[in-house]
């Protein structure tokens, strides 16, 4: 969870970062193996992680997300990197995300957290690990902060924290469950909801978006997550033109979060026929590639029934989380000065510097 939608890119070198013709975008999923090389789960003691893993040697970027988001939201940059500098890339969806299956997937506590990730990097590493960096967004980083903290990672070589300051971090928790609730509840396909991230600039890198966000979505009659079904050919890639209504839970009320057209909406009943005759039944098969379905008429019809009713809801209920929030993020600016490895801190502008830490760069800290 972030204090404000803000990414990382790359300074004239990625050509994914800018949002260019929406227009003209892909916004169909796109499978892990695409990014990673490796994905694997861990079997620890109270649940099985999943990770993802990309470059074989050099040093290794231990990558930790961000509340509500998944280790996918990693996948862009672990490319990028690994393309440029020789070293290897780990993602892990932490407890309660992803793909991350544990028997208490509701404890979110800082501690239990801090101590999955020392626990997984002790599962793949139990005699000698490489040097390690750990790189965390917003929650993830508060996370990275901690178990540098526990002293635990003879080889820890760096810390790198990503868009969490505690100052705003914690004005930030008092409008966060009006946004929350201010955002679709569930979506009729994965292209949909893909696009929603985009045109809302939760995600500004559309390639990022189609890898990364089904990472946060699950089937709502089987509570399968999206990932899940792209790896096993069932997952919802049908794209409805015109936009679709999407349930806001703020108010119960339907709204148009779909393609942008400079044509006047239609009446809700042109829109059913509009739906249930632009339906193209596609679908993503086990092997990640996009086929048609030419069963007979009565599979298609069942297919547009299905289509119009909402299939994906969040992974994640983050405002069950809130009892976590203010744990995640206090004092954990004085946490992260005291950390002795080398140090960076990205944040989208100085000003979000508080006190503590604005006295902790003048001193060379980080």
């Amino acid at each position: 969870m972030s204090s404000c939608p803000t990414i990382l890119t790359s300074e004239g070198n990625c050509k994914d970062s800018q949002i260019s013709d929406l227009a003209d975008e892909s916004y169909s999923p796109v499978k892990w193996n695409e990014y990673f090389n490796i994905r694997d789960d861990i079997e620890l003691e109270g649940g099985t992680f999943r990770i993802y893993r990309r470059g074989v040697e050099g040093p290794l970027l231990f990558f930790l997300h961000g509340g509500g988001f998944s280790a996918l939201t990693w996948a862009v940059l672990s490319t990028l990197i690994t393309d440029q500098v020789k070293c290897q890339c780990l993602a892990v969806d932490m407890r309660g995300h992803g793909d991350t299956k544990c028997l208490n997937d509701n404890d979110l506590s800082i501690d239990t957290l801090s101590k999955d990730v020392i626990k997984i990097i002790f599962a793949m590493y139990p005699m000698e690990a490489p040097p390690i960096i750990l790189v965390g967004h917003s929650m993830g980083g508060a996370v990275a902060v901690h178990v540098a903290c526990k002293r635990t990672i003879p080889s820890l070589a760096g810390l790198v924290v990503i868009d969490v300051v505690e100052g705003s971090a914690l004005s930030s928790l008092r409008g966060m469950t009006a946004f929350l609730r201010s955002r679709p509840q569930n979506f009729r396909s994965l292209p949909q909801a893909i696009e929603w991230s985009v045109r809302s600039l939760q995600i500004r890198n559309v390639n990022s978006a189609r890898i990364s966000f089904p990472g946060q979505l699950k089937r709502i009659t089987t509570g399968q997550t999206a990932t899940s079904e792209l790896d096993d050919g069932v997952a919802v890639i049908s794209q409805i033109v015109p936009s679709v209504p999407i349930t806001s839970a703020s108010d119960g009320r339907v709204s148009s979060v779909g393609r942008l057209s400079s044509q006047p909406l239609v009446e809700d009943s042109e829109m059913d026929d509009v739906r249930n005759s632009a339906i193209d039944t596609s679908f993503v098969d086990s092997q990640g590639r996009l086929g048609t379905d030419h069963n007979s008429t009565t599979h298609s019809s069942s297919i547009s029934c299905q289509l119009n009713r909402p299939q994906y809801t969040w992974r994640v209920d983050l405002i069950k989380t809130q009892p976590f929030w203010q744990e995640w993020f206090s004092g954990l600016s004085k946490l992260f000065l005291s950390i002795p490895e080398p140090k960076l801190l990205l944040l989208a502008d100085a000003d979000r510097l508080d006190k503590d830490l604005m006295i902790g760069q003048m001193q060379g800290l980080f």
